[in-house]
């Protein structure tokens, strides 16, 4: 046999080998990647910042911009607001994380739909964007990471959407029976975010970290008016704790040292601060957490950092300043009327948007309480709102009556604003506590005579 047909008979052979591993669920596993950033708006400026900051992260460590899907608003590198225009930073010190983002489904596309059809691998489904879904194998592994507004049971989504516990949880369950990913991580970023887990199973081949517990706010960093303000300019927070922390770490150490464990034990660290602080929780399969950052995030394999250009490995472990990611948009707007020209328009409008936000929120307050008092009682009305059910417990019992409470209170009163989605426990409380709709409409309509 001649060298040359030696060549093609070898050629072949491989083929075939490659060929009968795929038939055979040997294939290369891939890494896959979900960014999603739930909000919009300058004053949220530090959700889209986290995602981008990730998004560098995981390309730096070798994963590929196919295998990435970016779920983002896009709307706070070009704002007015925005002190260097096209540039989007997540530390003070830092450079551009938003160069060569993929934007996968922005402003509208940002919605429920697209979201499970591209978790689902149901390409057919996707409406509008880029057409990119987790088309994930056997062999796979898949990061999700979610930063965002949260509230009991809920997260939101880019297009001014909500995203329910039970419906991720649900969608979890149908991607594992469908035999599409081999491990997947969860890292979500929001107020309460540990409300979204509580029903997940340990069973599933999934771990999740949580910047909060079931029942408290996750915290803003890089804020105005704090010890590690935001560069001259800004008037917002460039980034949030549990996220800046997870990913500053990243960046510190090799990630193919490093396990998911011993990141969440200096996440937490980091995040529970001395004043203020989250608990920084762990979901599912708590084994998976002694598996390698480098599983699923890849691994870069110096320590120059992409989200900031110095400082690296001299981060505080703990803080002893942090914003409330509920209170941070009181931030955003002080800041701005602080900083406005006296006189000028801007500071006019600056002046009405915060009155106008504390205005709101204090009519939010209110009509939660009246509610809460006509439906309970004024002496036990302050504790249904809060109560919060032991972790072994699940956060509601019937989430239809959830569902079915929130859109009547928005059917008679207003659609809840971000501020306004601190109460959803209050709403899981009263299904709990066998509160029926027809209750539920003649409190609503006694507490919100007009709507607002």
């Amino acid at each position: 046999m001649t060298e040359k047909n030696r060549y093609w008979v070898a050629l072949i052979v491989l083929m075939w080998m490659s060929a009968t591993l795929r038939v055979l669920g040997h294939s290369e596993p891939t890494k896959w990647a979900l960014l999603v950033a739930g909000s919009n708006g300058y004053g949220n400026y530090r959700h889209q910042a986290d995602v981008c900051h990730a998004y560098q992260i995981l390309k730096k460590g070798g994963l590929k911009d196919e295998n990435i899907i970016v779920f983002m608003y896009d709307d706070i590198a070009l704002h007015p607001d925005n002190p260097r225009r096209g540039v989007i930073i997540n530390h003070p010190n830092g450079s551009d994380v938003y160069h060569g983002v993929p934007k996968d489904y922005i402003r509208d596309e940002g919605n429920a739909v697209n979201f499970f059809a591209v978790l689902s691998g149901n390409k057919s489904a996707v409406k509008g964007g880029s057409g990119k879904v987790l088309a994930s194998g056997p062999n796979d592994t898949i990061f999700i990471y979610y930063a965002d507004h949260g509230s009991t049971g809920y997260v939101s989504l880019p297009a001014e959407g909500v995203l329910s516990g039970k419906d991720f949880v649900d969608a979890l369950k149908k991607k594992h029976a469908a035999k599409s990913y081999k491990k997947m991580v969860i890292y979500m970023e929001a107020c309460e975010s540990g409300s979204m887990f509580q029903g997940l199973p340990n069973d599933i081949n999934i771990y999740v970290t949580t910047a909060s517990n079931a029942s408290e706010n996750s915290y803003a960093f890089y804020c105005p008016e704090t010890p590690t303000p935001p560069p001259p300019g800004y008037t917002t927070c460039l980034g949030d704790l549990y996220s800046i922390s997870w990913m500053e770490d990243s960046e510190k150490y090799h990630m193919t040292k490093e396990t998911l464990k011993q990141q969440y034990i200096t996440v937490r660290k980091r995040t529970i601060g001395e004043i203020h602080g989250s608990h920084v929780m762990q979901y599912g399969d708590l084994k998976m957490s002694n598996d390698l950052l480098s599983t699923y995030i890849g691994a870069h394999h110096s320590n120059v950092s992409v989200g900031h250009e110095s400082n690296i490995g001299i981060y505080p472990t703990t803080s002893t300043t942090h914003v409330s990611q509920r209170d941070a948009r009181l931030i955003y707007l002080k800041t701005k009327l602080e900083r406005a020209l006296k006189g000028s328009p801007d500071k006019l409008k600056a002046q009405k948007e915060l009155e106008v936000e504390i205005a709101h929120r204090k009519h939010v307050d209110n009509t939660f309480q009246l509610i809460s008092n006509f439906l309970f009682g004024k002496e036990n009305g302050s504790t249904m709102m809060v109560h919060v059910r032991a972790p072994d417990q699940p956060l509601v019992d019937d989430w239809d009556c959830f569902k079915t409470l929130i859109k009547t209170y928005e059917g008679h009163c207003s659609t809840l604003s971000n501020y306004g989605r601190k109460y959803l426990r209050a709403f899981a409380n009263m299904c709990n506590a066998g509160i029926s709709v027809k209750q539920m409409v003649a409190a609503a309509s006694q507490a919100c005579l007009k709507k607002e």
